[in-house]
């Protein structure tokens, strides 16, 4: 290939050219990760981290019903609960080579919690031990956490501010497929915390589980 020179320097054709750029896009370190690498690193196709995708178990819908007991104390109101959960698997499992066992999770629900009068949001956060099988089908738990109310009174019965204990137990068995049922028990409360004359709720919840 003859090289062109124009006013005493010499440079390549546009062939050339073209080809020496392939060659440097072919060889450059900033190329995009393959598919496989980026699963590697812990990434989906889209590039973005799937932890939440890796670690959510299941997620719920949930309605409750209350009575006037509390424990501790009688409820100077009857409260109900409607709302949405979701459960992540948290480090720390033992299981049996038949997959069965303990496991630590995360429970995180936001619900309206209401009277006949008054109505408020809840959120809460619970760390759970679960007992059952490692893929969520039946499962026994129980745990403690802390629940953030946005309201503090409702008609008769102050809980005295908006942040609550929160303690809690339930139960899931599969019915079809990924869908299960459950039952669970929710308990809201300062634990007198906030002096002598707030009263928390006990909620009895019916749940419909989709498990992941």
């Amino acid at each position: 290939m003859t090289p062109i020179s124009v006013f005493g320097i010499t440079s390549l054709p546009d062939i050339a050219f073209s080809n020496v750029v392939t060659n440097l896009s072919t060889t450059s370190p900033l190329k995009k990760e393959e598919p496989a690498e980026r699963k590697a690193l812990g990434k989906d196709e889209t590039g973005k981290w799937d932890f939440f995708t890796r670690r959510l178990l299941n997620i719920s819908i949930r309605a409750a019903f209350s009575s006037s007991d509390v424990i501790g104390s009688v409820a100077r109101e009857g409260f109900r609960e409607c709302g949405a959960a979701a459960s992540f698997r948290l480090p720390g499992e033992w299981y049996s080579l038949s997959n069965w066992g303990i496991g630590l999770r995360l429970m995180t629900s936001l619900g309206a919690l209401y009277t006949d009068k008054d109505t408020g949001l809840v959120l809460t956060i619970i760390p759970l031990i679960a007992f059952g099988s490692k893929d969520g089908r039946f499962t026994l738990d129980m745990g403690a956490g802390g629940a953030l109310l946005s309201r503090s009174d409702f008609g008769k019965q102050d809980f005295g501010r908006h942040v609550q204990f929160a303690l809690t137990a339930g139960f899931g068995v599969p019915i079809y497929k990924q869908l299960g049922a459950g039952y669970r028990f929710v308990h809201y409360s300062d634990a007198s915390v906030y002096g002598p004359d707030t009263t928390g709720a006990d909620l009895h919840m019916l749940e419909l589980i989709y498990r992941f």
